[in-house]
C-alpha cells in the first residue's frame, strides 16, 4: 500500500469509517433511514484525526458500538489486487460490502445509494471504486442475475466466490471464516463449522461465513467463466490474464484445483514463503504451468508481456528504491529470459504508435478469441443446455466484436486505449 499515492491511501482508509458512521458533515449522506455501522468495528487514530479535521467528534459509542455482531454491515472487504504485486497506481478498488440478510428492499437500495456517493466523492481524488452490495447468504441460496448486473453474472459463483477468498483482504468487520477450515474438510464444510462452534473453537456471529468452495458443475463452471470473459474484456491485459486462467481451470476439469484452495492448503501447511502466497503470482504459475504442459509459447509470452505491463513496474529506468514489487519482477524477468532492449519496448509503450499497436491489438484478440472459443467448447464436450445462457453469451459475443470490431467499410480499426494512451 505504500507503494500507492496517498490519495489512494486516504480512500482505502477513510471508506470503512464513512461506512460505518452517516452523518451531514460526511462524504456519503443522504436522507432516510440508510443503513450504517460496521460489525465489531472501531475507529483508530488515523480515522479518528480526519475526522475532527473537518470538525466532526464521534462519541465513544462510534467509535465501540454495543451488540457489535448485529450491525447492519457484516464487514467491509477489498478484493482483486489489492495487496499484491498486481495492485498499481491506476488500479481500482473494488470492494464487498457484505450485509446482513435482515435488511429490506428499501434498506439495500438506500445502502446502494450511499456507496455510490461514496464512489463519486473516491473520483473526485481521482481514485476509482467499485462498491458490490453482498448479502451474506448470497452464495448459500443460489442467488442469480445477468450481465446487466453490476455485482454478478449469471449462475451461483463459484468462481467469483473463489477469487474473493484468495484475494480478500479484511477493511472492518468479521474475519472470514473459510480460511478456518481446513481442504481437506472442504466436502463437509458446515458440519465442520457447527463442530466448531460446538466445541468452543470458535464463536458464532463473529466470523463471517459464507459457505465453501464446493465442486463446479460443468453448466456452473461455463457460465461464470463467461462471466468472467465478460467482466474483464475491458481491460485487455487482465483480461488475457484471467481467462487463461479460467482455461486452465477447464483442461483440469473436473479435477479443478481452485487457487484459493491452493492458496489455503499452504496457510495450513505453514508454506509462507517470499511472494509464493500472491494471488497475482499464483496465477502466472497456474497459467505458466498449464501453457508449458501443451506447449504454446506465443500465448506464454503473451502473458509474461500482460503481467509485466499490469505490474506497471519499468524496470529498465533506475529508482532510487526498488521496492517488493520491484525486486519479484525483477526475478521473473530473468526467468523468462528478456534483455534490456525488450524492457525498453515495453516501458516505452505510452509512445508506441500504431504499427507496435496493431501488432499488440491482433495478439490480445487472438488470444481472447482462443479463450473464448475454448469455453464454448467445454459446454459441447460436456453436452450443456445452453438455451438459458443464449442471452448472456449474445451480450458476450457483442461485446468482444464492439471492443476489436475491425469494420469491413472502414479503413480503420477502433484500436483499445489501453494499449497505448496517444497514437498522434
Amino acid at each position: 500500500m505504500a507503494d500507492i499515492g496517498l490519495n489512494f491511501q486516504h480512500v482505502y482508509i477513510m471508506l470503512p469509517t464513512l461506512l460505518h458512521i452517516h452523518h451531514p458533515m460526511l462524504p456519503g449522506y443522504l436522507d432516510g433511514h440508510v443503513p450504517h455501522g460496521i460489525c465489531f468495528y472501531s475507529l483508530n487514530k488515523t480515522q479518528r484525526s480526519w475526522l475532527h479535521d473537518i470538525g466532526y467528534y464521534p462519541s465513544e459509542g462510534v467509535s465501540a458500538p454495543d451488540n457489535g455482531e448485529r450491525q447492519p454491515i457484516t464487514g467491509v472487504y477489498s478484493m482483486g489486487s489489492t495487496s499484491s504485486i498486481g495492485q498499481n497506481a491506476n488500479s481500482d478498488l473494488d470492494i464487498w460490502v457484505c450485509h446482513q440478510s435482515w435488511l429490506d428492499n428499501k434498506e439495500r437500495t438506500h445502502l446502494q445509494s450511499k456507496c455510490h456517493l461514496l464512489e463519486q466523492w473516491a473520483a473526485r481524488q481521482e481514485v476509482n471504486v467499485n462498491f458490490f452490495l453482498i448479502d451474506e447468504n448470497r452464495f448459500r441460496h443460489n442467488a442469480r442475475a445477468n450481465f446487466g448486473g453490476k455485482a454478478c453474472g449469471s449462475t451461483q459463483h463459484i468462481l467469483l466466490l473463489n477469487e474473493f477468498y484468495s484475494t480478500a483482504v479484511r477493511m472492518g468487520g468479521k474475519r472470514i471464516l473459510w480460511n478456518m477450515v481446513p481442504g481437506d474438510k472442504e466436502d463437509y464444510y458446515d458440519e465442520y463449522v457447527l463442530s466448531l462452534y460446538a466445541s468452543g473453537a470458535l464463536t458464532p456471529n463473529e466470523w463471517l461465513d459464507l459457505g465453501g468452495l464446493r465442486t463446479i458443475s460443468a453448466e456452473e463452471y461455463a457460465n461464470a467463466s463467461l462471466w468472467q470473459l465478460h467482466k474483464n474484456i475491458d481491460s485487455p491485459y487482465k483480461a488475457v490474464l484471467k481467462t487463461l486462467l479460467l482455461e486452465a481451470y477447464s483442461w483440469e476439469y473436473p479435477q479443478t484445483e481452485l487457487l484459493a484452495m491452493k492458496i489455503k492448503q499452504k496457510l495450513h501447511d505453514g508454506k509462507i514463503v517470499s511472494f509464493g502466497l500472491d494471488p497475482y503470482c499464483m496465477m502466472l504459475e497456474r497459467v505458466t504451468y498449464y501453457l508449458t504442459q501443451i506447449n504454446d509459447m506465443t500465448r506464454l509470452n503473451i502473458v509474461h508481456c500482460c503481467f509485466y505491463i499490469k505490474v506497471c513496474e519499468k524496470l529498465s529506468q533506475e529508482t532510487a528504491a526498488a521496492g517488493w514489487r520491484r525486486e519479484i519482477l525483477t526475478k521473473l524477468v530473468k526467468s523468462w529470459g528478456w534483455d534490456k532492449e525488450q524492457l525498453k519496448i515495453l516501458d516505452d509503450r505510452a509512445n508506441w504508435k500504431i504499427e507496435k499497436v496493431c501488432k499488440a491489438h491482433n495478439e490480445l484478440l487472438d488470444a481472447m478469441v482462443h479463450c473464448y472459443n475454448n469455453l464454448i467448447r467445454l459446454g459441447r464436450r460436456n453436452n450443456l443446455d445452453v438455451s438459458a445462457n443464449l442471452k448472456d453469451i449474445g451480450v458476450l459475443t457483442q461485446k468482444l466484436y464492439t471492443v476489436f470490431e475491425v469494420p469491413p467499410s472502414k479503413s480503420s480499426m477502433l484500436l483499445n486505449p489501453q494499449i497505448s494512451p496517444d497514437l498522434t
